[in-house]
């Protein structure tokens, strides 16, 4: 048996909810050595589906959303993975609630993921560069529009 997937988007999630933590050893245990960040992502979406609907846990929610966004902004295959198991996998009678705890990269994800209603809305998007592209805007420094001096 191999030890445990020792996978930082995986060591994000289990360190930033730890609510989640029974959710991830149970697909440990189903899964054993085929367990892949996809899996637990997918499950992830699926607990925050059931944190929507039983309208309990919204600081589980803000919780499993702000993880999810240092995912997407900080792991070179965050924003595929988190477009295609994550968000993809939103039921769509929960998107309006979590749309609002999206912080910035995530909702401009769902945004892409979301408009078409499919998966296939990604096809030949290069989802890294355009986080990277938001992201490069939001740090960018404003121009100093005082005038001379």
């Amino acid at each position: 048996m191999r030890p445990p997937i020792d996978d930082t988007t995986i060591r994000i999630l289990r360190d930033q909810i730890p609510e989640f933590e029974d959710h991830f050893l149970d697909l440990l245990d189903i899964y054993d050595e085929d367990l892949t960040a996809e899996i637990v992502f997918m499950e992830l979406a699926d607990y925050v589906n059931d944190l929507v609907v039983t309208g309990s846990g919204e600081e589980q929610l803000e919780r499993c959303l702000a993880a999810v966004e240092v995912v997407v902004v900080t792991t070179p295959d965050g924003p595929s993975l988190v477009a295609y198991s994550f968000v993809n996998e939103i039921r769509p009678g929960s998107r309006e609630a979590v749309r609002s705890y999206f912080e910035r990269a995530t909702g401009r994800l769902a945004e892409i993921v979301w408009q078409d209603g499919a998966a296939s809305a990604l096809e030949g998007i290069d989802l890294a560069a355009e986080i990277a592209a938001l992201l490069a805007v939001e740090t960018a420094a404003p121009a100093d529009d005082n005038g001379p001096d």
